[in-house]
């Protein structure tokens, strides 16, 4: 990486034409924001698939494997990408708790931002002048962009983060409560986890844990925990020529057929036929 990269680790990018505009792709600790500028795409992130058209945006959480297609015709698209080393430097003071918060409802609560969403005006605004910025590259230019990043931010923070009333408060409070418990699956969710072992680290019945988690997540323990291992086997079938049998065991499944069950299961194909589109 250039010494300039690691001093200011951002970067913005546009992309056309037809077929996969973004090749897929992964990182693991940049953040991204994509606009659709004209037509229509596909964006796959993670096990999400979602249809965007002409003035959306998406945000890509980090390690999550994303791509995008243009749909029936041409599209066009413009990035802004940036690691979270940027955020950092300026907000100590934040409470960690909430950065958790935001990594762990962003990636569940993956969406389109459409005009009537109510961070769409900060996003296009400040992405339009943080692209403006890049391209001319005047005098500091890295100042406003900085600045609009953390406005971006502010946003997203509040929408994912926001307690606006007394059920938003709740699942802000039992997400937090599970902090170990998705700190736990993040570490070992390539490892045989039970249900009891999850619900012993905070001390509630099986049952009462399942239910606690689904309210908070979105999803079952068991639903959250194949996703980030279709999620993972998405990344080897694309960046690596591992057999179906090798990336089962190497991601937790316990055999290639309960494998090649779950992942068309999640994606709507089979690993064979998803790791030969991402050639």
């Amino acid at each position: 990486m250039k010494k300039e990269d690691t001093k200011f680790p951002f970067k913005m990018y546009a992309e056309s034409g037809e077929g996969r505009i973004k090749q897929l792709g992964i990182s693991n600790e940049a953040m991204e924001i994509i606009e659709v500028l004209s037509g229509n795409l596909e964006i796959r992130v993670g096990t999400e698939l979602l249809s965007a058209a002409p003035g959306d945006f998406v945000y890509i959480p980090p390690k999550m494997v994303c791509s995008a297609d243009a749909v029936n015709g041409e599209a066009s698209i413009r990035a802004m990408v940036f690691n979270s080393s940027i955020l950092e430097a300026n907000m100590q003071n934040f409470e960690t708790e909430i950065f958790y918060m935001f990594d762990v409802q962003s990636k569940n609560k993956i969406s389109v931002f459409k005009s009537d969403h109510p961070v769409y005006n900060t996003l296009k605004m400040y992405m339009n002048e943080s692209y403006d910025e890049y391209l001319a590259k005047d005098v500091c230019y890295k100042l406003p962009i900085r600045a609009n990043i953390y406005l971006i931010m502010t946003a997203l923070l509040r929408y994912y983060c926001g307690s606006k009333d007394e059920s938003d408060r709740m699942i802000y409070h039992n997400v937090l409560r599970l902090r170990p418990v998705i700190t736990y699956i993040s570490e070992h969710y390539c490892e045989k986890i039970y249900v009891e072992k999850l619900s012993d680290m905070i001390n509630v019945s099986p049952d009462y844990f399942t239910k606690m988690f689904k309210t908070s997540i979105g999803k079952t323990p068991i639903e959250y925990i194949n996703g980030l291992r279709v999620n993972k086997a998405m990344e080897l079938l694309y960046s690596t020529k591992k057999s179906m049998a090798e990336i089962a065991d190497e991601i937790g499944f316990c055999n290639p057929n309960y494998f090649h069950k779950i992942f068309k299961q999640y994606i709507n194909e089979s690993p064979l036929a998803y790791r030969k589109a991402s050639l």
